[in-house]
C-alpha cells in the first residue's frame, strides 16, 4: 500500500487546540481529537483542492489503566506528549489549560484528515 508522509519533520505538539475528549466503553476507550499546530508539508491533492488549512488528528487509547484530567479554562489548549513507560504502557500527558494524564495498553492513530479551520492559516 502506498503511503505519503504528511510532514518532512513532525512538529512538536505545543499549545495544541484539543477539540474533544471522549470516554467510551465504561472508561476503557479514550478518544482525543486535536488540531495539528502546523499544516502538512506534503498534503494530499484532495486537501489542496478543498482548500483545507488544518489537520485534525484523532487518537484512540484502549485498555486504560489510569486517567485524570482537569481544565482551568473553557478553551482546551495544551502541550501533548506520548511516551512508552517501563511497563510497556503508553503514557499520554497533556499540560496547559487542559491537564490530562492517562496510561493505556494500546494506542492508535484513528485518523488524520484535512479540514478548513477559520482560526488557522496554512503557515
Amino acid at each position: 500500500m502506498w503511503q505519503q508522509q504528511l510532514y518532512n519533520e513532525i512538529p512538536e505538539l505545543i499549545n495544541v487546540r484539543i477539540l474533544n475528549i471522549k470516554i467510551d466503553d465504561e472508561g476503557d476507550k479514550i478518544s482525543i481529537a486535536f488540531v495539528m499546530p502546523k499544516y502538512a508539508d506534503n498534503p494530499p491533492k484532495k486537501w489542496e483542492l478543498l482548500n483545507d488549512n488544518s489537520i485534525l488528528v484523532e487518537l484512540n487509547f484502549y485498555d486504560i489503566k489510569k486517567l485524570s484530567f482537569t481544565s482551568s479554562n473553557k478553551k482546551m489548549l495544551g502541550d501533548i506528549n506520548i511516551e512508552l513507560t517501563g511497563q510497556n504502557l503508553l503514557q499520554l500527558t497533556i499540560s496547559g489549560a487542559l491537564d490530562v494524564k492517562l496510561e493505556a495498553g494500546v494506542g492508535q492513530i484513528q485518523s488524520a484528515t484535512g479540514y478548513i479551520d477559520s482560526n488557522t492559516s496554512k503557515d
